[in-house]
């Protein structure tokens, strides 16, 4: 709830700027959303305050950007990114196979399709370059499935218009809930993700 609020404060006060910065940071594996940001912005087009064409162009252009910094640090320092920070991040170099062999099996459908399922959209840029997937339909696919999302979600928006504060109202409880079912979410992840490191690490250091 807090996310939804301040995304929303920050898209309008800075309108076409923060719906660029914030789609950088989503494909940057940085955890913001694009639901928020263009569904936001679709309604501040219905009420005459953005332009949704504009909109969706500039959002998809920051998801571009922002997905062609993540595959070139993948590229450049994916496996030594993992030797440095891997342990803080709970990544091994078996979470880098698996990339690399899913991009190998599934080139195009993995960066197009991975751009419209929610959450997994932000990271798709980094494993791509460690895997890499050539930068030419990389972005080519990432623009098609940039677009496409953020048309959507602007378009859900654009709909809901006017009757935006009402709803939120409405989330005001029921936001509570939800933020208790994230923490638990996050927390079965991380749990998850500790035991798989942990057995890797432990397979490693029998080799």
């Amino acid at each position: 709830m807090l996310a939804l609020l301040s995304s929303s404060a920050f898209i309008s006060s800075w309108g076409y700027l923060a719906i660029f910065v914030l789609s950088v940071a989503q494909s940057c594996c940085v955890p913001t959303s694009s639901e928020l940001t263009l569904g936001f912005a679709g309604v501040l087009a219905a009420t005459g305050h953005l332009n949704l064409v504009s909109a969706v162009a500039v959002g998809a252009t920051g998801e571009i950007v922002g997905a062609c910094i993540a595959w070139v640090i993948g590229r450049t320092w994916g496996r030594a990114f993992v030797d440095h920070f891997g342990k803080y991040l709970l990544l091994t170099h078996a979470d880098l196979d698996r990339a690399e062999a899913w991009y190998a099996r599934h080139e195009r459908t993995g960066v197009f399709g991975g751009r419209l399922l929610p959450v997994v959209r932000n990271f798709v840029a980094l494993p791509a370059g460690v895997a890499e997937v050539p930068i030419a339909p990389f972005v080519l696919l990432t623009a098609a499935g940039s677009l496409l999302w953020d048309g959507a979600m602007a378009g859900i928006g654009y709909g809901v218009g006017s009757r935006w504060h009402a709803i939120m109202h409405g989330f005001s409880d029921a936001g509570y809930v939800l933020g208790a079912l994230a923490v638990v979410a996050i927390a079965a992840f991380f749990a998850h993700r500790w035991r798989s490191y942990q057995h890797q690490k432990a397979l490693g250091a029998r080799r």
